[in-house]
């Protein structure tokens, strides 16, 4: 019993912040939106290899820490953007 009563607590702290947060923060149309991701980011036992092996069979052009890759945005083709690819 004490099990579920502590979960129902969390349950409810956790909603209890959505709902503060909605009640407190004004909407706003200058808000930013996401476009894209940063990289991708993984661990491997041997970073080298894995950046070898994506080099040899992939055709990836590797450097220490991974590789870059180069995209349009959707909404505007003329502007660039970045993802990091490096297994650490």
């Amino acid at each position: 019993m004490k099990k579920i009563f502590f979960a129902v607590c969390i349950v409810t702290a956790f909603l209890s912040g959505f709902a503060f947060k909605a009640v407190t923060e004004k909407e706003s149309d200058d808000l930013k939106r996401v476009t894209g991701i940063g990289g991708i980011f993984f661990k491997s036992k041997d970073p080298k290899k894995t950046r070898e092996w994506y080099q040899q069979h992939l055709g990836l052009e590797v450097n220490e820490y991974g590789s870059v890759f180069e995209w349009y945005q959707g909404a505007d083709n003329s502007k660039k953007g970045f993802s990091q690819w490096s297994p650490f």
